[in-house]
């Protein structure tokens, strides 16, 4: 627990938030809301809405939201504890010091790895079962040594719903610490918790100290089940914060001082035991920031070996913003023959694994090459055109002016343009579009945020977040949330930051969500927003958001099967077969539409 959490719960319980920004910002009652003009950015016309009910304020124009907290550092420019000074000073109420509530939560973290070292060990048991013989000889076929098994610690989770409770937990105490660690779940109190980790190969996920913090589960064989889950967020794992195999791969990094960053289990398996011992994966969430400065402590190059697919492009696109924003030299390694790392592993050795490392792309042309999507100096006008407008739209969102002549330059050269001639047009690009230079001295340098097309479905899913904020009551709808697969990014951090907190019994809130400073703001932003729409907050309307993702979900699914109905190469009988899927799914989609009519209040 943080040790001034007693202090912000009274802070926000006693101080409005209302009466404290007015201090500095002119407000004025607008219906439930009070209104004014931006404090971080140059307004006109009032945008910035703080709701005294809940907590918080959020600006429909640059986006900036926060608790009192966060307004008292990002309006003063100070950091947290300092925000935490101020605010005693102003009201009154004394900081709490550490209490007897860090041994307290020192003991259950203690707790929670005996349990966590337990279930690895049970884990590994399995494999003498008659599922779990299955479950090895899979790894077997897959291209690991049974050397791998062991040092890895991979084990193997048994079919059915209640095998690791009745095996590993003595009492409803460790039963309480097994759901706090995700390898229990239960659909609501009054039910029997279960086995959430079922018929899958497990592995262990150890920190640097060598203690067991989380599990990674792959299903066996097909199933309309997600291929990996992740346990969730507790009191001893952060998935933005550690690595897969780091446990290995610390010493080699702070050695070598290069780290190796792949995607999955697999892929850090496949490497390690070729002899490419830096290498780590990040699990769930992708690369974060978190990541990013966990690396920048150890090494002073990270070399990306992503999968070729595009979900492995967009996740090396991500990890090279973030490992450049910590000064780390970064460069991509494309894997030969289309492979991820882990096959190629299985048939090439160390030398061979070297050597696609050393031959890896700057991070400046991966990124180029991103951005321009395959334009190069022989595309048509237009395609260099529009190349040319995700480029700037790219290099504007850049701090250091060097980077952005350094990428400017790398563009020109591949669309084979003058240099000159796109730099002159960017910097007339950037002054049309820059902030007026008259600024009031209290005023920051938040730039507004330009509107983006929001998508039906993203706003479906930050829709169900904010409900979820608001009305902590609607995590009994967990397990039908567990089964969505998230479009949205920002839905889908903030959905595993908050579900990690509702397992934990911590507090759920607008003001306190909104104070928290590993959720990246612009993520606040979104979910802000939704806060401030007035509308009622029933079960009903939480299952028709519910009902409209899985439309969405369909129509998904529909639009990417007509584009594959549009393959010439398509045989008479794999265009009958997605034909009958489409009719299957569109049957689907109208059934959920006509529930969704029947949940509709009829007029009296």
């Amino acid at each position: 627990m943080n040790p001034y959490q007693n202090f912000k719960e009274r802070v926000r319980r006693e101080v409005s938030i209302d009466s404290y920004i007015n201090r500095f910002v002119p407000l004025r009652r607008a219906g439930r809301n009070l209104t004014g003009l931006c404090p971080f950015h140059n307004e006109k016309t009032p945008s910035f809405s703080v709701n005294p009910e809940s907590g918080f304020y959020h600006c429909f124009g640059c986006k900036a939201s926060g608790d009192i907290f966060r307004f008292v550092m990002d309006y003063q420019k100070v950091d947290f504890i300092k925000s935490l000074e101020i605010l005693s000073e102003y009201s009154g109420i004394p900081l709490q010091e550490r209490t007897k509530e860090d041994e307290e939560e020192d003991r259950k973290k203690e707790a929670l790895f005996q349990i966590s070292q337990r279930a690895k060990e049970y884990f590994q048991r399995n494999f003498q079962t008659q599922a779990g013989e299955q479950a090895y000889k899979y790894l077997l076929d897959r291209g690991l040594y049974e050397e791998d098994i062991k040092i890895f610690g991979i084990g193997f989770a048994l079919p059915g719903f209640s095998n690791i409770i009745k095996d590993i937990f003595r009492n409803e105490s460790e039963v309480k610490l097994g759901e706090a660690l995700g390898l229990l779940k239960r659909q609501d109190k009054n039910k029997d918790p279960y086995d959430f980790f079922r018929n899958r190969v497990m592995f262990p996920v150890i920190d640097t100290k060598g203690r067991v913090v989380a599990f990674s589960g792959r299903i066996l064989g097909a199933s309309e089940e997600a291929k990996y889950i992740n346990s969730p967020n507790s009191l001893i794992y952060d998935k933005s914060r550690i690595f897969y195999n780091i446990n290995l791969a610390q010493d080699p990094i702070r050695k070598s001082r290069e780290a190796v960053v792949v995607e999955g289990v697999f892929d850090a398996i496949g490497l390690f035991r070729k002899g490419i011992e830096s290498v780590v994966a990040p699990l769930g969430t992708g690369f974060t920031e978190g990541h990013a400065r966990i690396l920048k402590n150890m090494a002073d190059k990270v070399i990306l070996m992503m999968d070729s697919d595009s979900a492995g492009a967009k996740g090396a696109f991500r990890a090279v913003n973030l490992l450049n924003k910590e000064g780390i030299e970064v460069k991509v390694a494309s894997v030969p023959e289309g492979k991820d790392p882990f096959d190629y592993s299985v048939a090439h050795n160390k030398q061979e694994i070297r050597n696609v490392l050393e031959t890896s792309r700057s991070a400046s042309q991966f990124m180029i090459s991103e951005i321009l999507k395959g334009t190069d100096s022989a595309s048509l006008p237009e395609a260099k055109q529009a190349g040319v407008k995700r480029l700037m739209e790219f290099v504007k969102s850049m701090e250091k002016e060097t980077d952005k002549q350094v990428y400017l330059q790398e563009g020109a050269k591949q669309l084979g343009i003058s240099f000159s001639a796109i730099f002159q047009d960017f910097r007339s690009v950037a002054e049309k579009s820059s902030t007026p230079p008259a600024v009031d001295n209290q005023k920051g340098s938040r730039s507004v945020v330009d509107a983006k097309k929001v998508t039906p479905v993203q706003i479906c899913e930050r829709k169900m977040i904010a409900r979820l904020i608001l009305n902590p009551e609607f995590f009994s709808f967990a397990d039908e949330i567990l089964q969505m697969e998230f479009q949205d990014d920002a839905s889908a951090f903030l959905w595993d930051y908050i579900y990690t907190k509702f397992l934990q019994n911590e507090t759920i809130s607008p003001a306190e969500i909104l104070s928290k400073e590993d959720i990246p703001q612009e993520y606040l932003g979104f979910v802000a927003e939704q806060f401030s729409q007035d509308e009622n907050q029933n079960d009903r309307l939480f299952k028709e958001l519910l009902w409209q993702h899985k439309v969405h979900s369909y129509d998904l699914a529909m639009s990417t099967i007509t584009k594959k109905m549009g393959d010439s190469s398509l045989s008479l009988e794999e265009k009958r077969a997605l034909l009958s899927e489409l009719s299957f799914l569109k049957n689907e989609r109208e059934k959920i539409w006509e529930y969704l009519r029947k949940l509709q209040p009829q007029e009296v």
